[in-house]
């Protein structure tokens, strides 16, 4: 086997990605403790190449059998249509055995709860931990300037949870990392996992993500391959009598119908990604012939460009979204403002949530679509796992362990008393069961629980919002039709670390597409900006790619 820390590298110019003037605190902290590569350099390495690294894959047997089937390849999530009779308890011994905290770093996109010792929740989990984890919560909105900060004072908490499109925009991520953050694969690597059952449940492709520098240094958060989806306001499509659009075609012929400015009524509240996809834009990068092509260089790419900026210039698009791309378009889409909107999967139970009270809100996600009847869709593959988990490197062998020890009760899957306890805390305190056998939140509940300990570790995909009638049934049936049109990529199955200088450029193009869409240019201007995209990153990134691609036998 290869040695993973002789990966191939991106040989670019050094360009920062941090968004805040810690980037270069960060630098200079490293500089302070060794000697480091100046180079953002890109890196990637084969699964054989990562072997030695990575845990080896043992599914956990107590599960709860789900009412619809899993695909064995992650693709279609275990759909649960009720609460089991009956929870399992996961773990047997309490985690947490030295008498010592562990702090913690972790995002919330929602309001922070009570800390301790007022908050009831965070009490019972630590009870059951056996100790106590204390969190910084930190506004998920902004978080990188959270990340950068921590990086940059070199004093990163026992536990910190990084989410992967944030690592992205960090050009000296991976050295710092290696800096402040322990090799986990003393720990874990191939059977030495089997001390931490629910780790050993994640499946090796999620694990490789967690390796930076040739060194296994995060837990991940695993996650379904889907990136995005189109979603409908039904109600309003039901009320106006029509059907879901099956192609761009059609799309933009329900989106004139619906439109109605006169009556604060637009079509879109956001509109890019699915355009994309359905004019057959590849997830990065696609093999012609053997030769790699880039997405922004593909004729598909400059047809959604063309077709994204008609539907702005008709007027289907809401204002808000017009003058600002990063504009709430939840709050459109509830409100009725808008009808369609682009989001993740995890919104669709949120948005059924958060607008439970809206009289008649049914919100349903939209099947992937062709550009023309007849077409095939193309869904973009997201990476095998989106967040995660790192421990602190100075801390003493046994509080390693005992971090892991957290994660492995924190990762405990659907249908267990951790699980129970970690989403919803205690029953018959911060939730009731009630009688469709739906956990409840109490009063004390809404304003006690908050995602925190789901962030010390990831768990098993799971289709499980049966309080919302149909959701279940219809989250699974989409995963199951969608499956067939993920993009094959030419990497799928490596870990690729993505040079900083090509992500930089990369963020200065989807900035200028945008301003094509809002006529801030010209759609023609486009051609000339690949041309400049090629000379300055393009084809030095192609080469690269190209040799990843025939070194793994993939080209």
């Amino acid at each position: 086997m290869g040695d993973p820390r002789a990966a191939r590298t991106f040989p670019l110019g050094r360009r920062t990605l941090f968004q805040t003037g810690a980037a270069t605190a960060v630098t200079a902290a490293l500089t302070g403790c060794a000697e480091l590569d100046e180079g953002p350099e890109g890196t990637a390495a084969g699964s054989d190449e990562l072997a030695d690294l990575l845990p080896q894959h043992i599914p956990y047997e107590g599960a709860v059998a789900p009412d619809l089937p899993a695909e064995s390849d992650g693709t279609v999530s275990p759909g649960y249509l009720s609460r089991p009779a009956e929870v399992i308890q996961a773990v047997a011994e309490k985690p947490m055995t030295t008498g010592e905290e562990i702090t913690a770093i972790t995002p919330l996109w929602n309001p922070a709860p009570p800390g301790l010792p007022d908050n009831s929740y965070f009490t019972a989990v630590n009870e059951a931990l056996g100790g106590t984890v204390r969190f910084n919560i930190a506004d998920g909105n902004n978080y990188v300037d959270k990340i950068t900060t921590t990086l940059a004072g070199g004093d990163v908490p026992d536990m910190f949870q990084i989410p992967g499109w944030e690592i992205i925009k960090l050009s000296d991520f991976t050295a710092a990392a290696n800096e402040l953050f322990a090799d986990l694969s003393p720990y874990l690597a191939g059977d030495k996992v089997t001390e931490y059952p629910m780790l050993a449940n994640y499946p090796t492709a999620a694990w490789a993500m967690g390796v930076f520098g040739g060194t296994l240094l995060g837990i991940p958060w695993e996650r379904a391959p889907y990136t995005n989806a189109l979603f409908a306001r039904q109600d309003i499509l039901d009320e106006l009598g029509l059907e879901h659009p099956a192609n761009l075609e059609e799309l933009m012929a329900v989106a004139e119908e619906v439109n109605d400015p006169a009556a604060g009524r637009w079509a879109f509240a956001s509109l890019d990604q699915t355009v994309q996809e359905a004019m057959g834009v590849p997830t990065l990068w696609r093999d012609d012939d053997g030769a790699l092509v880039h997405k922004f260089e593909t004729e598909a790419f400059a047809a959604a460009i063309a077709f994204v900026r008609e539907a702005f210039d008709k007027g289907l698009v809401h204002p808000d979204y017009v003058a600002d791309r990063f504009t709430n378009t939840k709050e459109l889409i509830g409100s009725g403002q808008a009808v369609f909107y682009e989001d993740g999967l995890g919104a669709w139970h949120e948005m059924l949530g958060t607008y439970r009270d809206v009289e008649g809100f049914d919100l349903q996600a939209v099947d992937p679509m062709a550009a023309a009847p007849g077409g095939t869709p193309t869904i973009w593959r997201d990476d095998p796992a989106g967040m995660l988990t790192f421990i602190r490197k100075d801390l003493p062998e046994e509080r390693i362990r005992e971090c892991l020890r957290v994660a492995n009760w924190c990762s405990a899957p659907f249908g267990t008393v951790e699980w129970d306890l970690v989403w919803d805390g205690v029953e018959g305190v911060h939730f009731e069961v009630d009688a469709d056998g739906v956990p409840q939140r109490t009063e004390l509940g809404q304003t006690e629980v908050a995602n925190t300990y789901l962030f010390l570790s990831g768990r098993p995909n799971a289709n499980f919002k049966f309080q919302y009638p149909g959701l279940v049934e219809a989250f699974h049936a989409w995963e199951t039709n969608a499956a067939q049109y993920l993009d094959d990529r030419p990497f799928q199955g490596l870990r690729v670390e993505m040079p900083s200088e090509l992500a930089a450029e990369n963020e200065t193009m989807t900035d200028a597409h945008h301003e094509i869409y809002r006529g801030q240019r010209d759609v023609a201007e486009w051609e000339t900006l690949v041309a400049d995209w090629r000379a300055k990153v393009g084809d030095e990134a192609r080469e690269y790619y190209t040799g990843v691609a025939e070194d793994n036998g993939l080209l």
